[in-house]
């Protein structure tokens, strides 16, 4: 898809802005996350559960240099604290790579969160080396499947014939696209999308 070459074969390329709600990116946080038991490693190589994520909520971080804060709560299952429920922020700072078209986390800061001084080491360790492991796999998020998902719904509309007026409508197909840019805001991210497809205005009708 790279190349003018490779674009010639198109008659539509369009740069599309495209806002994601954080809830969007809330709901995919919790269905990958929620319920998940965090671990600690112990010196036999054994891991000892800690504690389990119970909630999760995405807002827009209030601290300057970073992006988004995680707000978590957690349910403890060790023997001294076991079913205490506690609370946590996790901010992030954000980067993009476009080649890989991935979406990483830079770095990551843990609110202090006054669940008294124990409870909150122990909660930062967890967090810690959760976010570690994560790290070490760069913690990439492809962004690509939940804007391909709202392309497809709109490829099913443009088979039918998308009407834009009276008399009016687009057939064809969007056939490949590439996030360019993205940029946290304070409700949405906002995602800079490059579209290639066939696509073909159809006049049915003229009111004179």
């Amino acid at each position: 898809m790279e190349g003018t070459s490779s674009e010639n074969k198109y008659n539509v390329i369009l740069g599309l802005p495209v806002k994601i709600d954080y809830k969007v990116l809330e709901t995919y946080l919790q269905k990958k996350l929620l319920g998940k038991v965090l671990s600690k490693g112990k010196a036999n190589g054994e891991t000892s559960d800690h504690a389990r994520i119970q909630m999760i909520n995405l807002v827009r971080s209030p601290l300057e240099d970073f992006d988004l804060a995680v707000h978590v709560q957690l349910n403890l299952l060790t023997t001294f604290f076991k079913n205490k429920v506690i609370k946590a922020v996790v901010h992030l700072s954000l980067s993009f790579k476009e080649i890989d078209q991935e979406v990483q986390i830079r770095r990551y800061k843990l609110e202090g969160v006054k669940n008294g001084w124990f409870v909150d080491k122990v909660v930062e360790t967890l967090i810690n080396n959760f976010m570690y492991s994560k790290l070490k796999e760069k913690m990439k998020f492809d962004i690509r499947p939940i804007v391909l998902e709202k392309l497809e719904t709109l490829n099913q509309r443009f088979a039918a014939g998308l009407e834009v007026a009276d008399g009016m409508n687009i057939t064809g197909k969007i056939n490949e696209f590439r996030v360019q840019e993205i940029i946290p805001g304070q409700r949405t991210l906002l995602i800079s999308v490059k579209i290639l497809g066939n696509n073909v205005l159809n006049i049915k009708s003229i009111d004179i």
